[in-house]
């Protein structure tokens, strides 16, 4: 199979090619708090989880529902088990990478990611990541690779559900990286492969394992 390594790294070294970073982009991310979304009397969330900066309740980013494309009713609900983590930018400044989850009160869960830049000018907390969720068998990593981006970069890991297997059986799993993109503003996928072999869903250190394989194939030195 012919892979096209040159054309990802491309779409990742966008930022170095770049220039200079408007203040924007650049800008420190303010001391913030997090609160869970609404709940139903089952437990299950009805509102997506909440981080605001900090003594200031009209500056908030809510994690958005998500829809079924198929029928357009909304099923997914990210309101429990916030977290967030402060991320460094190299020239200075930061974002928070934030996530929280969606269950339906059975064995899986579904967790959503965003990473978030807050606006001086506008005195907004602006998502910077498309609709991307991983479930409970998933792994998930901000990632720096100096050379690759001078952006974090947001690198996954999901099961594929093969033919007679359960949700706790060895899987195949899907590996992407995701790169932040300027022209874009907005986070792009730039990596995409299945592994080469199974990993028990339970034990197993996907991105652990698979970082060698990663870095190659983003081309990093």
């Amino acid at each position: 199979m012919i892979r096209t390594y040159t054309a990802l790294l491309l779409v990742c070294l966008y930022a170095e090619a770049w220039g200079q970073q408007p203040s924007q982009i650049g800008a420190s991310f303010p001391r913030f708090t997090m609160a869970e979304g609404q709940e139903d009397k089952d437990g299950l969330p009805t509102s997506g989880a909440k981080l605001c900066a900090l003594g200031r309740p009209d500056v908030c980013y809510l994690m958005p529902s998500h829809a079924d494309p198929g029928s357009g009713k909304v099923i997914y609900e990210f309101g429990l088990d916030p977290r967030s983590e402060r991320l460094p930018l190299r020239g200075g400044g930061s974002w928070v990478f934030f996530s929280a989850t969606f269950s339906g009160g059975g064995s899986g869960t579904l967790e959503r990611v965003a990473v978030l830049r807050f606006d001086q000018r506008d005195q907004r907390i602006i998502n910077l990541m498309p609709y991307v969720a991983v479930t409970n068998a998933g792994h998930r990593a901000m990632w720096t690779i100096p050379g690759v981006s001078e952006f974090p970069i947001l690198v996954l890991a999901d099961f594929i559900w093969g033919e007679g297997e359960t949700h706790y059986s060895d899987h195949f799993y899907q590996v992407e990286a995701w790169c932040f993109d300027p022209k874009l503003d907005q986070y792009k996928k730039v990596l995409s492969y299945k592994t080469d072999r199974k990993y028990n869903s339970e034990t197993a250190r996907v991105l652990v394992d698979e970082r060698q394989e990663i870095r190659r194939r983003l081309g990093a030195k």
